[in-house]
């Protein structure tokens, strides 16, 4: 068996740029391709059904897993190998996006079916973004996390504004299907660079909390940190109550959309 020599991005290390940008542009992609598919399966669902209920189903759908699994993901993710989660994350949302593109093809697909893939990549992400969060702060020189940390806001940002004009674009000539593709092409881009380089780990912890039994221990310190922390809190309370507050109407825009420019 063909043994690949595997490759350690040590922050310390003068070519900590060259590895960490190669993982960062595959999860730009990634991103890319996700933020499309979204566009792609919720126009599908505003045009085949027109419903309201349907489309504030497939919402909570995606923002289910991340409620739940999101206080305890980070936690989870510290007791295992994070090169390994993204690399599972992506490939279980490429599978799953690979098989509703199947559906697509062949006519049998169903609204649930969109229900399930909308939940899958959202619990996988839950664990893919601390994974991928937590490993940055050792693959990155300390004076550059700011940098970084701006680079990452604006690519989200970024991806946030350009991906709509393109999903529309790309579903006024291309089946959703083919969109789906695109999708699971993306996300092979991001996992092919993790099998070839090393992302740091942090030292093994030695207590208590150190195993799985500890994420419970890890989770009550979390948010003891938080409460302890002023103004975190108040932009934690402030992001919460915006969110809650706007993500319903905005799952019901492309109705509006959609009626208003018939």
């Amino acid at each position: 068996v063909l043994q690949f020599a595997m490759i350690t991005a040590e922050a310390s290390h003068r070519n900590w740029k060259a590895l960490f940008f190669t993982i960062w542009g595959g999860q730009a992609f990634s991103l890319l391709g996700s933020q499309l598919v979204q566009f792609a399966l919720v126009w599908y669902l505003t045009k085949a059904t027109g419903s309201a209920t349907v489309l504030a189903t497939a919402s909570l759908a995606g923002f289910l897993p991340q409620v739940l699994l999101g206080p305890v993901a980070g936690a989870l993710v510290d007791r295992f190998n994070r090169r390994r989660v993204m690399m599972g994350a992506d490939s279980l949302i490429a599978l799953a996006t690979l098989l509703l593109a199947a559906l697509f093809w062949s006519g049998s697909v169903q609204v649930w079916h969109v229900y399930a893939l909308m939940f899958v990549r959202s619990a996988a992400g839950s664990f893919h973004w601390p994974a991928m969060q937590a490993s940055t702060t050792l693959m990155v020189p300390r004076r550059h996390y700011a940098r970084i940390q701006g680079l990452n806001e604006s690519l989200r940002g970024g991806m946030n504004i350009g991906a709509a004009p393109l999903g529309a674009l790309l579903v006024s000539v291309l089946p959703v299907s083919a969109v789906l593709l695109i999708d699971v092409f993306t996300a092979l881009l991001a996992v092919l660079p993790l099998a070839f380089i090393l992302v740091p780990q942090p030292e093994a912890g030695t207590g208590p909390a150190a195993g799985i039994g500890g994420v419970w221990s890890d989770m009550r310190a979390g948010f003891r940190y938080v409460l302890r922390w002023p103004a975190l809190l108040l932009i934690l309370s402030m992001a919460a109550v915006v969110n809650l507050v706007f993500a319903p109407a905005m799952s019901l825009l492309p109705l509006l959309v959609i009626d208003y420019f018939r």
